[in-house]
């Protein structure tokens, strides 16, 4: 078996659990600012994740009225458990923002939010499980591997550590990844990406420096309150497999909306929140 939603939207971020502290390598976020800096460098990606708060500095997040199970998928119960999972690293994530940009959480519409992503995501490993992709257990060590590489941990094991210091075990955790291979399988399976060609990449680069172009035109217009400037942008033939991958992750995520479209739709989900 060859080894995702909007989840980052599921677009590639598939099970929070993990993502949460993988973010930093895997993020595909909307933003054309977001694109344009992935795309620029490899340092910039690789410190994409924000510095975290003090920890007397962030709020925990109140489950105490959160219903168990939160929803059933097709029969299948979402416990409250695994609902915090998701939902305790959406509540750091997006506390963080509202204390940056001084904008009060909407709590509720996070906890809505952050039960779509479970609901999607059970129906993508329910829909896998379904076809039969079931990863090994070499594949699971492999993705394990590449997480702890990914954020500068010295091995597999201190990877786990970490996460079990988060409140995740060694059990939870390869279970965790082997949802996240199989449901990728699933997607790529369901939703083949062509390898972009010359003329697809070059207009893409080409809509990426118009928009840093614009970008810093408006900070010009506005200098008393521009940004940062950006990077520039590396020449073409610098960041072209960079730019590749980026195309086919954004085309994959928009092919993984229209998936899960089409589970939803058959779907049977009952939410008790």
């Amino acid at each position: 078996m060859t080894v995702h939603h909007r989840l980052a939207s599921v677009g590639v971020a598939l099970t929070l659990s993990l993502v949460g502290l993988t973010a930093c390598s895997g993020d595909t976020g909307d933003g054309d600012n977001a694109s344009a800096s992935s795309a620029s460098s490899d340092e910039a990606a690789s410190s994409s994740a924000p510095a975290p708060a003090a920890p007397d500095a962030m709020p925990e997040p109140d489950l105490s009225e959160i219903p168990d199970p939160v929803a059933t998928v097709n029969g299948e119960d979402v416990t409250k458990e695994e609902f915090a999972t998701y939902y305790e690293g959406q509540f750091a994530s997006a506390s963080g923002q509202a204390q940056m940009s001084g904008e009060e959480l909407d709590v509720e519409q996070l906890q809505t939010d952050t039960l779509d992503v479970v609901v999607d995501s059970v129906l993508l490993r329910q829909a896998a499980e379904e076809a039969g992709l079931e990863p090994s257990e070499e594949e699971v060590d492999g993705l394990l591997e590449e997480l702890a590489t990914g954020n500068g941990l010295a091995s597999v094991e201190e990877f786990l550590g970490v996460l079990e210091q988060q409140g995740m075990d060694e059990e939870t955790a390869r279970r965790e990844a082997a949802n996240q291979l199989a449901i990728q399988a699933y997607v790529e399976e369901e939703a083949q990406v062509e390898e972009p060609s010359e003329e697809e990449l070059q207009t893409y680069y080409d809509d990426l420096v118009a928009q840093q172009e614009q970008a810093a035109g408006g900070e010009d217009d506005a200098a008393s309150t521009a940004a940062p400037q950006q990077p520039e942008i590396p020449p073409f033939e610098e960041i072209k497999d960079q730019l590749a991958e980026q195309l086919k992750a954004e085309e994959q995520s928009a092919a993984t909306d229209e998936i899960l479209a089409g589970l939803r739709e058959d779907a049977e989900i009952d939410s008790f929140l």
